[in-house]
């Protein structure tokens, strides 16, 4: 059975993919090619509306809690150490920035929910994972106290798609989300009358089940040394994938998520494949448009390295403290080879930085871009 299935979708991918109009696969498109990016004038005053509308949410959960978190992602499910292994002997369209290395990283990741609240794991919506390596080397971005750095930082979600879309509709939305903090009800009426309702209801469609047997992607692009592309982690192990036939009952528990990762990473090690998809063309794998799915068919994956994770305590209370109160993470203290692209990031090289000035100042702490695996607990 197994069989007759791949034939019938090996059969219709290659229909499809000769029907297509995109470049062949391996017509990879440089990052910097005319239309991967269209960098519009007005979007250094929208990202700073952005950042001051999640501050107002930061401060609304501090008035809440007495503690300020993230602007957004706001509740740790799992915090985990691990490595990200590069393969030798990669071609050269994947042997690009770090992967152009070979060899083993240290790694540290956080799992969490998506929203700008802490909601309870009975509610289903968008989970992420944060990620930072560690003894990485090379050129740069410019962002200020970038350059003495020597990690990188990734960010995945379990969509391949982000409902915020650009930065025009990322502000209509967090105005919203700022607007109806208090009143989920106010805001999905007010998402009812939006034309794009069916996109900013997506993240509630999502499976609401183990977090450990979901695949995970950067929704956005980045530039991949030469070329540009998607990035995502599929789970490996068996026991991972298993844990996705079971879903959060309504009358379940408010931590739920984090009780299955504690109990799944108490017994038995992760494991996940990395791979990128490369864009050939702006029209079909577009950046500007965070939105839309790029086709497998005509952007495949393609493996370039592996992270694993040991058993280990998922939600030890140090850890927690320190990455929530301490912990900076941001996708543009980055090596110039993964230089985010599109609307969507960048309004993070605002965002991100005002996200963690209020935090420290709401919390009297200082963050700090830590070096070494060996500083986090």
């Amino acid at each position: 059975m197994d069989a007759v299935k791949d034939s019938l979708t090996q059969g219709y991918n290659t229909t499809k993919r000769a029907l297509s109009t995109a470049p062949p696969n391996d017509a990879y498109l440089h990052w910097d090619a005319p239309g991967v990016e269209e960098i519009k004038p007005d979007e250094e005053a929208k990202a700073q509306q952005i950042a001051d509308t999640m501050n107002k949410m930061q401060k609304h959960n501090f008035d809440k809690h007495r503690h300020a978190f993230r602007a957004t992602h706001v509740k740790t499910q799992g915090l985990v150490k691990g490595t990200l292994t590069v393969p030798s002997g990669l071609p050269p369209h994947l042997s690009q920035g770090l992967f152009a290395h070979p060899g083993t990283y240290p790694i540290a990741s956080r799992y969490a929910n998506e929203p700008v609240f802490l909601q309870s794991d009975t509610e289903p919506g968008p989970r992420g994972m944060a990620m930072k390596i560690f003894n990485i080397h090379g050129e740069r971005l410019e962002t200020p106290g970038n350059k003495s750095l020597s990690t990188q930082d990734f960010f995945f979600n379990n969509a391949p798609m982000i409902e915020l879309t650009d930065i025009d509709t990322c502000l209509e939305i967090m105005q919203l989300r700022e607007r109806y903090f208090d009143s989920p009800n106010g805001l999905a009426m007010a998402l009812k009358l939006r034309t794009d309702i069916i996109k900013q209801h997506a993240p509630g469609m999502l499976p609401n089940t183990n977090m450990i047997s979901h695949s995970m992607y950067t929704q956005s692009a980045f530039r991949f040394g030469e070329y540009y592309g998607h990035m995502a982690m599929f789970p490996v192990l068996p026991e991972m994938k298993e844990k996705g036939g079971a879903a959060v009952s309504s009358s379940g528990s408010y931590t739920q998520i984090s009780d299955w990762l504690f109990d799944y990473f108490r017994g038995a090690p992760a494991k996940y494949e990395v791979k990128i998809q490369l864009g050939t063309s702006p029209a079909h794998h577009p950046t500007e448009d965070a939105s839309i799915v790029w086709d497998e068919v005509t952007a495949p994956y393609q493996t370039i390295g592996t992270v694993e994770f040991p058993v280990q305590d998922s939600f030890s209370q140090e850890r927690r403290v320190f990455w929530e109160d301490h912990m900076v993470l941001d996708p543009w203290r980055a090596l110039a080879a993964h230089r985010p692209l599109g609307s969507i990031n960048r309004l993070r090289k605002v965002v991100y930085g005002r996200s963690q000035k209020k935090r420290d100042e709401l919390n009297a702490k200082k963050s700090s871009n830590i070096q070494s695996i060996d500083e986090m607990p």
